[in-house]
Parts: structure tokens; sequence; C-alpha cells
């Protein structure tokens, strides 16, 4: 839920009602957004993609 918050700006009561799948979707969303690679730092943005994405 922390990449949610993060990328999303949601709180934990935003998501409470969202299923198990819902969260895991929004999740993935959230990574694909942030830029974030498969597995690397658990959703953590690199500074070049966080550079880039201020661009657009």
């Amino acid at each position: 839920m922390a990449d949610l918050a993060t990328v999303f700006h949601w709180s934990p009561a935003d998501c409470a009602d969202f299923t198990l799948r819902e969260l895991m979707d929004w999740r993935e969303r959230a990574r694909k957004r942030s830029g974030a690679a498969d597995g690397a730092g658990h959703g953590a943005r690199s500074q070049a993609s966080s550079r880039s994405q201020r661009r657009q």
C-alpha cells in the first residue's frame, strides 16, 4: 500500500474497502506509473525515472 500512497497520494483509509485483487491491480498500476522495474527496490523510484516523469 505504500506504493499507492506514494504514487496516487492515497491513504490506507482510501484503500480499506479494496479486495486483495484490487490492491494487487492498483499496485501494478502504481509500479508502471512510477517507472520502477520489476522487483527494483519494492516500488522505489530511481532519480532518473522521477526526472523523466516530471518532463512529461
